[in-house]
């Protein structure tokens, strides 16, 4: 029987044999911060690196538990945990050494009612397919100030069980949890904040992965989760009001950006998220993909 982790801080990574060769990279520049690493290992665990030397780190064979699960594998640990902060993490990064400090520095400014990310992607108040966005900060770039945005990277994301609750066997049952976790985070009230950090603080080993497959495979259920959602501004600009009168912070205190400190007060839509360049890319791609559908009916 699995031991219970309760009122610790955690990492949940999912892993699989093809990133074998990179894994104890990864999880050499993580596991030192945390109290515990679960890697939940996918296909089979033949072939993986050997941790015994870093401490607190648990394997799990996916043949053992719930079979392969894909990305969903960082969020079957969490059935371990209780109380705790979690970091979900993905298998192809080289998290740096204040990785989780300065995490942990936003998360405790809130009192635990956020979720804090460096991939984190802005959507449209509507859309037609999931991967619409009219802004995007991306884990390995530069960015100079605290952000607010909808969805969260999973793969670079922290949260508190204690305010954040989490429907895992709904979790479990499509690889979408980016989204399901972004949707969980607003409907608890919760603001997902973008940390500020130089270009290359996080570094990534450029493997292919989800997003490449999802992407070009149609419209995946993310999409039919997606649609029906209403990601304004006002709704995300509200939440965030909400959490920083309740931590009693401001936005000098916690370093947020400034065009996004003034539209919080006046409703005016920060550039990122106004549709822009950005937005009308992903427009023009969603089209393409729909006139490549129509074409082979």
């Amino acid at each position: 029987m699995m031991f219970l982790v309760k009122n610790k801080i955690v990492g949940s990574m999912a892993t699989f044999p093809g990133r074998f060769n990179i894994l104890r990279d990864v999880v050499k520049s993580i596991a030192p911060q945390l109290d515990q690493l679960f890697i939940y290992v996918n296909t089979t665990t033949e072939g993986v690196p050997d941790f015994t030397d870093l401490p607190h780190v648990t394997v799990l064979d996916g043949r053992e538990y719930a079979g392969d699960l894909s990305a969903r594998g960082k969020i079957y640990p969490l059935k371990f945990m209780t109380d705790c902060i979690v970091f979900t993490l993905d298998d192809d990064f080289v998290y740096p050494h204040d990785y989780v400090s300065k995490n942990m520095d936003i998360l405790n400014r809130f009192h635990g009612r956020c979720m804090t990310t460096t991939h984190g992607s802005i959507m449209p108040p509507k859309v037609d397919w999931y991967y619409e966005r009219t802004g995007m900060m991306m884990s390995i770039r530069r960015t100079d100030h605290l952000q607010l945005c909808t969805l969260a990277g999973s793969g670079t994301a922290c949260f508190d069980q204690r305010t954040l609750p989490l429907d895992l066997d709904d979790l479990l049952k499509e690889t979408m949890v980016d989204l399901q976790m972004s949707i969980a985070a607003r409907d608890a009230g919760l603001p997902i904040w973008v940390l500020p950090r130089p270009e290359g603080w996080l570094h990534n080993f450029k493997t292919d992965g989800l997003f490449q497959a999802f992407s070009q495979s149609g419209l995946t259920p993310h999409t039919y989760l997606a649609r029906p959602e209403d990601w304004s501004f006002d709704i995300y600009a509200r939440i965030a009001r909400n959490a920083m009168e309740r931590a009693e912070v401001t936005a000098a205190e916690i370093g947020l950006d400034p065009e996004l400190a003034v539209g919080l007060i006046t409703g005016e839509l920060p550039a990122n998220w106004r549709q822009g360049r950005v937005g009308y890319e992903k427009r023009r791609d969603y089209l393409n993909f729909m006139l490549t559908l129509a074409e082979q009916d």
